[in-house]
Parts: C-alpha cells; sequence; structure tokens
C-alpha cells in the first residue's frame, strides 16, 4: 500500500513539475492518461482508464485563458482512478469524488501563480544581464520544489491517508446516496461535451466532425478506437491534400 501510494504521488509530482518539459500539456496532464497509468501502479489498468476516461470528458471542453483558473482536472485524475481503486467504487462513484477535488485544488494554483510572480523580476533582471543560466534554473527549480507540496504531497497524503477512511464511508452510505452519485457521474460528462460545443459552435467549421463522430458511435455502433483512427487519417488527408497544386497539374 505504502509503496504504490508513494508511486502514485512520484507520478503526481512529476506531472505537475517542470520536468515533462511541457510534454504534460499535450499528455501527460490529461485525467485519461493519468488514469492510466495510476492504474497499472496499482494493479487495474483498465478500472483506471475508465475513470480518467470519465473524468477527461467531464472537462473536454475547459481550456485555461490568461489568468484564469480552472479546475485542477490533473490533479483530479490522478486521485479520482487512485480512490476509485484502492476504495473498491464504481466509476461513477469516483468520479463524484474526483470533481470536488478538482474544483477545491483551484485555490493552491492561485498561490502558485502569486507566488511564482515575484521570481519574474529576478528573470527580467537577468535577460538584461544575458544570464541565460539563471533564467533556465528559474524556470525549473521553483516549479520543481513546489511540486513536491502540489501536487505530490498532497496526492500522498490524500491517498494513503484517505483511501481507507472513503472506503469506510461509502460501505456506510445508505443505498439511494450510491445511487445518487452514481447518476452524477453518468450525468457530469454531458456537461463537458456541452462545453465542448459552446466553443465549437463559435468555430462552425468544426461542428461537422462532432457530429460525424455522434453518427460512427451511436449508429454505426463503432468503438472509440475505430473513430479516432478515422478522424487522424480524416485530418492527415486534410492536411496533405492541396487542391490548387492538382489545378495546376
Amino acid at each position: 500500500m505504502f509503496l504504490k501510494v508513494l508511486l502514485v504521488s512520484i507520478w503526481a509530482f512529476w506531472v505537475g513539475s517542470p520536468l515533462t518539459m511541457n510534454t504534460r500539456f499535450f499528455a501527460f496532464s490529461r485525467p485519461l492518461v493519468g488514469g492510466f497509468v495510476v492504474g497499472l501502479i496499482l494493479g487495474d489498468p483498465v478500472k483506471g482508464t475508465i475513470i480518467g476516461a470519465m473524468i477527461n470528458a467531464v472537462y473536454i471542453g475547459v481550456i485555461s485563458v490568461g489568468g484564469s483558473t480552472p479546475a485542477n482536472y490533473t490533479l483530479a485524475g490522478i486521485i479520482g482512478p487512485a480512490l476509485g481503486i484502492l476504495a473498491d467504487m464504481e466509476p461513477e462513484v469516483a468520479l463524484a469524488f474526483a470533481i470536488p477535488v478538482a474544483v477545491s485544488s483551484t485555490s493552491i494554483n492561485v498561490l502558485k501563480m502569486s507566488l511564482f510572480s515575484f521570481f519574474t523580476h529576478w528573470a527580467d533582471r537577468y535577460a538584461e544581464e544575458g544570464n541565460m543560466r539563471g533564467i533556465v534554473l528559474l524556470n525549473i527549480v521553483p516549479g520543481t520544489l513546489f511540486s513536491i507540496l502540489d501536487p505530490g504531497l498532497i496526492t500522498f497524503l490524500a491517498l494513503y491517508y484517505g483511501a481507507g477512511p472513503i472506503e469506510s464511508l461509502i460501505a456506510a452510505m445508505p443505498a439511494n446516496i450510491i445511487t445518487g452519485l452514481t447518476v452524477a457521474g453518468k450525468v457530469l460528462p454531458a456537461v463537458g461535451y456541452a462545453l465542448l460545443l459552446r466553443y465549437m459552435a463559435q468555430e462552425r467549421a468544426l461542428l461537422p466532425a462532432f457530429f460525424i463522430g455522434f453518427v460512427l458511435a451511436t449508429y454505426l455502433k463503432l468503438d472509440i478506437m475505430a473513430i479516432v483512427i478515422l478522424g487522424a487519417c480524416t485530418v492527415l488527408l486534410m492536411l496533405t491534400w492541396k487542391p490548387e497544386r492538382r489545378a495546376t497539374q
């Protein structure tokens, strides 16, 4: 138990640190990926991926613009699947527990950005001096040290001391409460897709892609991997096909 929780916490630390070299934005910060890795560590990658995918669906339409601080879906994508596996929850119930984690940890992000604002002036001074080494260290060292606390230590404490009490809480809950959490967990992904549609509606050229995927999944009964492959091939065709080149030949 201790070793597995420690490994999950180390993964959380790495994802939250600058050591990812910004690869977390494209892959490692996503709850789908986090759920799979957490599941591998805890011995149930299938359940971890399912919970991670459900959390990913809730926040699929969430973006960070300027100084806005959206919910910390990265931390939710680690703690949610881990608690779901350790406390033996149904995926929908684990999702209902993961959402408050994402919302409550937002305040820590605000604290982090407030503290890091002081390093900006140091970086300006190093830039004026032409001190590239100082700029690099400011981009790596403070973020790495802070990531030991958040999300590393926070993840460890939440899993090591929280899994047992949450498991007892789930066992003591009345059946109708569990049913309510399950229903809420099934509804929450719809909120994420509604947010995504809101953004896509502003760029109407993207809407057909959404509905094509809906038709492929609902009426043709294709699984998600087949739809992803078709979507990737379509994008490649759009990027490589040059009608103006064909017209000149």
